[in-house]
């Protein structure tokens, strides 16, 4: 489950903020991203955005997720490089976003709770630093594939 939705400011809003001048485009493609229920590539954004837009080019695609990325509004993943090179995208979060990848399923949670957040004030605490956000990826294996409940999959990158 993607979380990535922030209350008070949609993405079109933060972009707007940034200067970024909204076409319809970029509209579509921000939208994609906000209401994605899984990681998406490029790939993926593209050919989403095509069943809206069939005019919509594959260059307009990247060239938006780059400039999207570059101004922090969203975030490029390699999820342990479960998938190989391939990288997703997702709405860059305000604050905590960690993501637990299952090395053998590929599979992706992304928890929340107490536990990150005491994290945060734990590392203040015992180093002065103070966390204002956190990203964090952690590879392992999942209840699932951990009990052979799922039948582990080898996944590339492995």
């Amino acid at each position: 489950m993607i979380t990535q939705k922030e209350p008070g400011e949609s993405l079109m809003e933060r972009m707007r903020a940034q200067g970024v001048r909204i076409t319809p485009q970029r509209a579509l493609i921000a939208e994609l991203l906000e209401n994605a229920r899984d990681h998406l590539d490029a790939d993926s954004v593209y050919r989403l955005a095509r069943r809206t837009d069939r005019g919509i080019h594959r260059a307009t695609v990247y060239r938006t997720l780059a400039t999207l990325k570059r101004l922090r509004l969203i975030d490029e993943l390699d999820l342990m490089h479960v998938e190989g090179e391939r990288h997703f995208y997702e709405v860059r979060p305000s604050t905590l976003h960690i993501h637990l990848v299952c090395l053998s399923c590929g599979s992706v949670q992304e928890p929340e709770g107490r536990f990150w957040e005491s994290m945060k004030g734990k590392v203040f605490r015992e180093t002065g630093f103070k966390p204002e956000i956190v990203r964090l990826e952690m590879g392992g294996r999942c209840s699932k594939c951990r009990t052979g409940k799922k039948k582990a999959t080898k996944v590339r990158g492995n």
